[in-house]
């Protein structure tokens, strides 16, 4: 063992390793006796195994790792109680109310003369400040005349404030609510929130703030505002939860006496009378966008019956560990609006920076960053641009090329870093009307007292206490893949886990120990002819040994010496064979024993 080069060591431990590997056929390949051709078919056996385990790995890997997820059905009786409430909206179809327009028009006539213009002139050219709803550019040249008017006598209104006292309050728009079988008053369950459609009544509406807080704290995380709380930006109360249903039916959900009031209308955005409800996630800005907003029409003098069902997608873990461009979707930690992600908010964000850009100012009802105070606030002046960009904003570019629509492609809102929400829970809402009659109004405990006249009612309501629960996940997670990959190779080559330990044993800590005997074996070789050397002090003076018994005469002249090891020559050591002819190229250290040069020049000759 001490005598084998490293070489040697490591080819004995393959073969070895050859001979008692649990993978399979691989003994045959060095394995004593077989015949070539026997080595070479099993030589292309493995090699073809080999690359067909290599393909099928590969192949599986691609999969894994070029995956997308998928979404079942997990369960179709998730329970309603388990489902939040979707935030509802009541928004006027009327825009402004004729009487506040006119007191706003006396007060501005008032306060700046204006040229001495009449209060009913005026009034007339106020409605078009309605444009700042839907940015139309019908009536442009009594907008630019109201526009020149107030640039000439330096009339500034602050929009926000002044839109919002223009229509409908909420006091006066909703006259009875019910909630759940029970009847509360309408402003414990409402508030005034903003919306696309402006300034909107909202019920169960619970994302913190109308705007994108982007305040970080030391943590990292986004400091957001909390419901009926939005200007105390220290509260440290938890947002809201959604309201929820408990079971199904008109009785358990929500109904409202709304009272459109005709006799207001000034400057509506629809040709008919009523309101409009909208109808989203709790946590969303309500956007069509986004495509998580129902929007329906409630009619003056209609009971309206809402009936809601829900489909709501839980991600896995495993999706997360997904590349977002391959999930094509967000969660909330990754990036936030306010408190969470949600698609709307990233919409509204994107659309707002485009309005910044574009014409440098946002309307009033929008949601943008930071303080309102720092935002400018579009004005009459601005409806030109409005108008001519409000297509785009309405019109998402796909993330896809689209064949035929390069055109439009170019013409649309572009928010490639906006993916839905991976978990989300959207609605879809069956109508049923019928026309309010006073009759039916004063059998109810809810509606009598009421008069038909401007009013309408509503009713939205789960239909059924069994839900729609979707679990979005992966095809492979990563345990598949490792599963896979083992059922494959084990059926190709009998690999698995333990043939790797069994490799790594082999070709390192067996050839480890084999080296490390050899290192010592030879320290010892050195360390005994050292020995002897010191005791014996002889030298090589002659070529042949004394004659005696056990001796044998060694060859004289030069070349006839035997091949001795050079590390006996240089000791002055000879070996006599003991049991075995000196043939000078055979030598064994258990077969010849050292002997002490004694003689002289001539001594032993014959």
């Amino acid at each position: 063992m001490a005598a084998r080069t490293k070489k040697d060591i490591i080819a004995q431990v393959a073969s070895e390793y050859m001979e008692q590997t649990s993978l399979h056929g691989y003994r045959y390949l060095t394995e004593p006796g077989r015949h070539w051709f026997e080595r070479l078919v099993w030589l292309v056996v493995h090699a073809l195994a080999t690359a067909g385990v290599v393909w099928q790995v590969q192949t599986m890997y691609h999969e894994y790792r070029t995956q997308v997820p998928i979404t079942t059905v997990q369960s179709s009786h998730y329970h309603v109680s388990l489902v939040p409430f979707p935030a509802v909206a009541v928004c006027d179809i009327n825009k402004m109310r004729r009487s506040r327009v006119e007191a706003l028009a006396a007060k501005l006539i008032r306060e700046y003369g204006l040229g001495g213009i009449s209060q009913a002139e005026l009034t007339s050219l106020m409605r078009y400040m309605g444009r700042l709803y839907d940015a139309s550019r019908e009536g442009k040249e009594s907008s630019s005349r109201l526009q020149d008017l107030f640039a000439k006598y330096n009339v500034t209104l602050e929009y926000r404030s002044t839109m919002q006292m223009l229509g409908s309050q909420c006091d006066e728009l909703l006259l009875a609510c019910k909630w759940a079988g029970k009847t509360k008053p309408c402003m414990d369950l409402f508030e005034t929130r903003k919306t696309m459609d402006g300034y909107c009544c909202t019920f169960n509406y619970v994302r913190p703030s109308d705007n994108f807080d982007t305040r970080l704290l030391a943590n990292g995380s986004i400091a957001a505002a909390r419901r009926h709380d939005v200007k105390d930006h220290d509260s440290d109360r938890p947002p809201t939860e959604a309201e929820q249903s408990l079971t199904a039916g008109p009785m358990m959900g929500l109904s409202v006496l709304v009272n459109s009031n005709l006799s207001e209308y000034f400057y509506p955005l629809l040709p008919t009378t009523g309101i409009k409800l909208l109808v989203f996630n709790p946590n969303d800005y309500p956007d069509t966008a986004s495509g998580g907003l129902i929007e329906k029409l409630v009619m003056t003098q209609q009971e309206v019956f809402f009936t809601l069902s829900s489909v709501t997608t839980k991600p896995t873990t495993e999706v997360q560990d997904l590349p977002k461009n391959r999930r094509s979707c967000l969660f909330s930690t990754e990036v936030a609006f306010s408190s969470f992600y949600s698609y709307s908010d990233c919409l509204m964000d994107c659309r707002v920076q485009s309005m910044r850009d574009l014409c440098g100012c946002v309307p009033f009802f929008s949601p943008v960053k930071g303080r309102e105070e720092d935002t400018r606030m579009c004005e009459i002046g601005d409806l030109k641009c409005l108008n001519k960009h409000t297509e785009m904003w309405q019109t998402l570019r796909p993330s896809e090329p689209l064949r035929g629509l390069e055109l439009e492609m170019t013409q649309s809102l572009e928010c490639k870093d906006c993916y839905p929400a991976c978990g989300d829970t959207v609605y879809s809402v069956e109508t049923t009307t019928m026309p309010l009659q006073q009759v039916l109004m004063d059998h109810s405990t809810f509606l009598k007292g009421f008069k038909v006249a401007n009013h309408s009612v509503f009713h939205i309501f789960f239909g059924s206490t069994s839900q729609t629960l979707m679990n979005k996940s992966v095809r492979m997670a990563w345990h598949d893949l490792l599963s896979n990959v083992g059922g494959i190779c084990g059926v190709f080559v009998g690999f698995s886990a333990m043939s790797v330990i069994e490799f790594l044993y082999f070709f390192t800590l067996r050839v480890f120990v084999a080296l490390s005997r050899r290192k010592q074996g030879l320290a010892a070789s050195r360390a005994g002819l050292a020995t002897i050397t010191g005791k014996a002090n002889l030298t090589v003076q002659q070529h042949m040994v004394a004659p005696g018994r056990g001796s044998v005469g060694v060859p004289k002249g030069p070349g006839s010496l035997p091949n001795y090891p050079r590390e006996m020559l240089s000791a002055g050591l000879l070996l006599t064979p003991t049991t075995a002819h000196p043939d000078g190229q055979y030598f064994n250290w258990g077969r010849y024993a050292l002997q002490q040069w004694r003689g002289g020049p001539n001594e032993g000759k014959q």
